[in-house]
């Protein structure tokens, strides 16, 4: 499960921004909300199903998305692609200064009954600095974490005692007497996980199968492997039938994809299949690209992070996805979901916690700022979210609309 995500000098993101899934100790009007919206780990660690980030356009909210999925392309590549960092690092833009800096990545989540924190610094050219650490669940309040390997460029300090695997394989070596162990454009992570070093390689395949950031729901390959799977096969079709109840079944013939309807014509039914791609409205094809990544979330407990959520849907399915999460029914393994929308219809108390709000907005350098709903002080836990939002009371919204009627004046 997410705790939090760090990044700096990435895009629009010039100091270290923190996106928060911890939850905060606050009660909320409705006890149905803190009793299914939130995850509590152990006696010291509660986490959010849901998160929603608002902010105006323009304001570089969905570079929390492209820091998500950069970390990870580097996770997955540095070890076999020599380009990767040059391909991923974007440092931000407007100083100076920032361009000379490394970005940062931070991510801690926990994993087998571990709060893990692991994190690099890079420039286009080469890691920086990389670092592991891990602290058990119910460990006494104020028990310090354990490193499992600190990095500074290739420089190692590894804890032989808990990579006692590594030991044996010989990659602990450092030092100007060592041989060389990596490239400086590859992580120790994703080099201990090549190797097998079973510890390190749980943690390599939550990072990369577990937090999962959808940068393109029309992948065809995959959604027609999931397809494969009668079992999620029938939960999609369910999905496109409540967008569409006319929508009856799904089918693959010759790696196409055809939704199926039924017409009755003389007292008999007759299917008639459409080409999904082709024939299918907008809307319907979104949630269908979606749904091999919900139906894998819900199943397996994965952290779903969306952009652009409700492009091409309507509020109320949206809506209907956010609670998917939420209910204890329908989300038995602890998935999380992260959505970037600007469907104002979802600040509805009766759906969110406060600390399940966040939002992203430029200051006057053009560096975006992540900040949460519930550190505005004296706002209710009924307080009309959407309305208030929608006035600009916690700021994230558009603030030169007038111009655009300045320009046509003028003309």
């Amino acid at each position: 499960m997410l705790v939090e995500f760090s990044v700096g000098n990435f895009w629009s993101f010039k100091e270290i921004q923190t996106f928060q899934m911890q939850a905060a100790k606050i009660s909320s009007k409705y006890p149905k909300l803190d009793e299914d919206n939130v995850i509590k780990v152990d006696e010291q660690l509660s986490l959010l199903k849901s998160k929603a980030v608002f902010g105006a356009n323009g304001s570089g909210k969905s570079n929390l998305m492209r820091a998500f999925h950069s970390m990870r392309m580097i996770i997955e590549e540095s070890v076999k692609d020599m380009k990767i960092l040059e391909a991923s690092i974007f440092p931000f833009q407007l100083s100076s200064e920032t361009l000379k800096k490394p970005t940062f990545f931070q991510v801690v989540f926990v994993y087998d009954n571990v709060l893990f924190r692991y994190g690099f610094e890079a420039n286009s050219k080469a890691i920086v600095s990389e670092w592991l650490f891990g602290k058990a669940l119910n460990a006494k309040k104020g028990s310090r974490e354990r490193f499992y390997f600190t990095r500074e460029g290739n420089n190692l300090e590894v804890n032989e005692s808990l990579l006692k695997e590594a030991k044996e394989k010989h990659l602990t070596a450092s030092g100007t007497d060592a041989p060389p162990l990596f490239r400086e454009n590859t992580l120790y992570l994703a080099l201990l996980a090549t190797y097998n070093v079973s510890l390190i390689l749980n943690v390599y395949n939550y990072l990369l199968i577990k937090i999962a950031p959808i940068f393109s729901e029309s992948d065809p390959i995959r959604l027609t492997n999931f397809m494969q799977n009668p079992k999620f096969r029938s939960k999609a079709t369910e999905l496109l039938n409540a967008i569409d109840p006319t929508i009856k079944e799904i089918r693959i013939e010759h790696g196409i994809i055809w939704t199926i309807r039924h017409i009755e014509e003389e007292n008999e039914t007759k299917p008639v299949a459409f080409v999904l791609a082709a024939q299918e409205a907008e809307g319907t094809k979104r949630m269908f690209g979606l749904s091999p990544y919900i139906l894998t979330a819900l199943e397996f407990g994965y952290t779903l992070i969306i952009d652009e959520f409700d492009a091409k849907m309507h509020p109320q399915l949206t809506r209907k996805i956010v609670e998917l999460f939420h209910s204890p029914s329908t989300n038995l393994n602890n998935a999380q979901l992260v959505f970037i929308t600007h469907d104002s219809n979802l600040l509805d108390p009766h759906l969110l916690r406060r600390d399940q709000i966040c939002f992203a907005q430029k200051d006057k350098n053009g560096a975006t700022e992540l900040y949460s709903l519930v550190e505005f002080k004296g706002v209710r836990n009924d307080a009309s979210f959407e309305k208030d939002y929608l006035q600009g009371k916690y700021r994230a919204v558009p603030t030169n609309l007038n111009q655009l009627e300045a320009l046509f004046e003028n003309q």
